[in-house]
């Protein structure tokens, strides 16, 4: 890396939340990054919908913060269901903390806010633009080959962020290995409309079902729903009496474990998926995750201490992904008597001031 007071040229790769946290991070510290992305347009659909509160303070510098929670909605409890015995309920305002609860909105919602404050910023998305090749250059730079509209242009930087995703080429160009798990069988995401609900509007609902299988979902606003399942039919595992106005999606996917060996590589740095994938787990999703790992690298990039940027990095995607592993496993239990251990803990917990607070904190990822 160049020295702190020397100007710095920085180029991200992917202008989904995280590429799009990179970018208004240093644009805010005296570095206007140029973003480029693939895509014609920010995507239409929407994959993860849950900010953490951890992801609400570090966004509070740049002004993100106030616009995400004027938009989104503001959830205040969590149920856990079964469909048989009665429901445990969670309240997030018993948290200590001005951001207790958790923000959700689509995660399209949250792209937009976020490229306008870069705009704002002085920076731009440079969408229809793909990145062809990198090359380290003796100089200490990276020479970037890139095709925009089919023509090809050539530049050098700095440094290089790849926010791009499961198949980062950033990542393919870097040379950097990955350990991979894949879950057994199908995970699915749903998002449907519903004028009856049986919930509240301000509360995300955990259905615990038979033989092992759960179900998130969370309010998107008015009547719509987003379902995350750890089968390959997410409706199939929403108990209770309502009724289904729209059925928009009911998709299956692949859920791998992945988690890169090393962040960087010289000047060329990976954040967000493109480091790190796991089954989706509340607010130990990865896009919760990508926003600590882009903040984390605008700060250093900016001040030039960008050395112990692995080692901070993955310690927090390790410990993420044992979270969101153990919360996986435990509700999916089918074993009976560990379901039984499991509820009996869960209630217990509940019922426990300290206990509770630390079921809070996770739930919340404060």
């Amino acid at each position: 890396m160049s020295s702190p007071n020397e100007p710095k040229k920085v180029l991200i790769v992917g202008a989904g939340t995280t590429g799009l946290t990179s970018a208004f991070e240093l644009a805010r510290q005296g570095i206007v990054p140029k973003v480029i992305d693939a895509k014609t347009c920010i995507s239409p659909t929407s994959r993860a919908t849950g900010l953490s509160v951890k992801s609400l303070e570090l966004l509070e510098a740049s002004g993100v913060t106030p616009r995400l929670a004027a938009t989104g909605i503001k959830v205040n409890n969590a149920k856990i269901m079964q469909e048989k015995g009665k429901g445990i309920t969670l309240d997030f305002n018993e948290l200590a903390h001005k951001y207790n609860f958790l923000l959700c909105l689509p995660q399209n919602h949250t792209e937009l806010i976020m490229q306008e404050r870069f705009e704002e910023l002085g920076g731009n998305v440079e969408y229809n633009t793909r990145l062809i090749s990198l090359t380290r250059k003796k100089d200490g730079t990276v020479e970037a080959v890139m095709e925009k509209n089919g023509k090809r242009l050539t530049e050098s930087f700095n440094a290089v962020i790849g926010a791009d995703g499961v198949n980062s080429t950033v990542r393919e160009q870097a040379g950097i290995k990955f350990k991979e798990k894949v879950y057994p069988g199908k995970w699915s995401a749903a998002e449907f409309d519903s004028k009856d609900w049986p919930h509240k509007q301000d509360e995300i609902q955990y259905f615990i079902g038979k033989d092992g299988k759960f179900a998130v979902v969370v309010p998107l606003g008015g009547n719509r729903y987003r379902a995350v399942a750890n089968t390959d039919d997410a409706m199939s595992c929403l108990f209770g009496e309502h009724s289904i106005d729209k059925l928009h999606f009911n998709d299956s996917f692949d859920v791998s474990v992945r988690h890169v060996k090393t962040y960087q590589k010289g000047n060329i740095f990976l954040v967000g998926d493109a480091a790190h994938t796991y089954a989706p787990a509340g607010v130990q999703g990865g896009m919760n995750l990508g926003i600590r790992d882009a903040c984390s690298l605008a700060r250093r990039i900016a001040t030039g201490d960008t050395k112990g940027y692995t080692r901070e990095r993955k310690a927090d995607g390790a410990a993420t992904i044992r979270d969101s592993s153990l919360a996986v496993r435990v509700a999916g239990y089918s074993n009976i008597f560990m379901k039984a251990a499991r509820n009996m803990g869960v209630g217990a917990a509940m019922h426990i001031k300290t206990l509770r607070q630390k079921v809070l904190k996770k739930s919340l990822g404060a």
